[in-house]
């Protein structure tokens, strides 16, 4: 490296320091890095006079006494993040303080909008916010979660919402002058468990994210893995079984034609001849014992069991997550996911429920944007996961 690029690296280090480890210190931030006082020093002048940095008061002296050192902290007033799920029923827009805490959340009504309807929308959830909007640097980037593939920061697919040609990097950096990110919504899953649960430290994880229809996020090697052209964790198109009809036409049977949640529903539907069920007149069957719901749902976990055991054999992570709504609803289901998995695996890989499924997308998404307005791309930054989540409607 040269002069510059070294004191580049090393000004994003402290940042990283600072935004990992709040509060901190300069001598705890030079103890951390192996830096000189003096350099530290001024990289963290630097931060100060660019407004990153918030001096929080005096700590505590050292055991061997001398000066309480000033702590610090990422400046939550600096400005702010968004991250908007486009989802099939609704919009799902979190906005974010620099430091990853939140600031509003809210879950709006766009079932049977158009794409240019969902973007008149987002525009006038921001207009709303910059009205109230007290930060120094107002808004600095915005994720969108993509329930399809996404490929070179494009939609490549997408199944639920029609497009209609719409390049949502373009229409939102030209209006509003940030760094805008497009990410599938199961990759964001898998990072909001990568970073929001620093504590488990885990290398190569797999989250499985079940709604209208199933897709992985992989992260192998605390990196995130999303194959050559985007497609990586489709494994709801897992071809689980193939009938032949009288004519030696092969028809395919995929697992989130069995196992997703609209494919509960759709399967419930047609079973008692019912129309427009949602996930709470699953839920409520399920605790009336309803006996047809029973064998739908015991196909839908021995499936669920079956794209985890082919997921272990085929990338080997420490843990599986599943992001799902209806089995955060109904835990029972996922004791029989991991009862199918021991009697096919016989082995103790972790599956666990994603905590706060709400939340976990658009998180996800908060951490990617931090990530890019903070320059810090290929810097691990753990964030506070929040206790609850209590989502409003518009």
């Amino acid at each position: 490296m040269n002069r510059n690029q070294l004191h580049d690296q090393n000004l994003k280090l402290v940042l990283q320091q600072i935004f990992n480890n709040h509060p901190t210190s300069r001598i705890e931030i030079s103890h951390q890095l192996n830096l000189n006082k003096s350099t530290v020093s001024s990289l963290y002048n630097t931060l100060m006079a660019d407004g990153y940095l918030s001096e929080l008061g005096l700590g505590d002296a050292s055991t061997a006494g001398g000066r309480k050192p000033t702590l610090v902290a990422i400046n939550q007033d600096y400005g702010y993040t968004l991250t908007f799920d486009l989802g099939y029923r609704h919009l799902h827009a979190l906005a974010t303080n620099l430091n990853g805490h939140i600031w509003q959340y809210d879950r709006i009504d766009t079932k049977g909008q158009t794409i240019h309807d969902m973007i008149d929308r987002i525009n006038q959830y921001i207009a709303q916010l910059q009205e109230t909007d007290t930060t120094s640097h107002g808004l600095l980037g915005i994720c969108f979660s993509i329930h399809g593939i996404v490929n070179q920061n494009r939609v490549q697919t997408s199944p639920f919402i029609d497009m209609d040609g719409v390049d949502l990097e373009q229409v939102f950096s030209d209006r509003y002058q940030v760094p805008v990110v497009l990410e599938n919504e199961a990759n964001l899953s898998a990072i909001y468990e990568r970073d929001f649960n620093g504590a488990r430290q885990l290398n190569s994880t797999v989250t499985i994210s079940i709604h209208r229809g199933i897709g992985a996020g992989v992260i192998l090697h605390r990196d995130l893995f999303r194959g050559e052209h985007g497609d990586a964790g489709e494994i709801g198109q897992t071809i689980l079984n193939v009938t032949t009809n009288d004519q030696g036409r092969l028809t395919p049977i995929r697992a989130e034609e069995i196992s997703s949640e609209d494919a509960i529903i759709r399967q419930v539907e047609e079973q008692k001849g019912l129309d427009n069920l949602d996930r709470s007149d699953i839920v409520r069957l399920y605790r009336d014992h309803d006996t047809d719901l029973a064998v739908i749902l015991q196909r839908a976990t021995i499936a669920i069991s079956s794209l985890i055991y082919n997921t272990m054999r085929t990338l080997d992570p420490d843990a599986f997550f599943l992001n799902s709504p209806l089995i955060e609803e109904l835990p029972d289901l996922l004791t029989q996911i991991r009862a199918g998995y021991q009697k096919l695996a016989q082995n103790d890989v972790t599956i666990d429920l994603t905590t706060n499924a709400r939340l976990a997308t658009v998180l996800g998404g908060c951490s990617l944007i931090t990530h890019k307005a903070l320059a810090l791309d290929g810097y691990e930054l753990t964030f506070e996961r929040p206790e609850t989540s209590t989502p409003t409607e518009q």
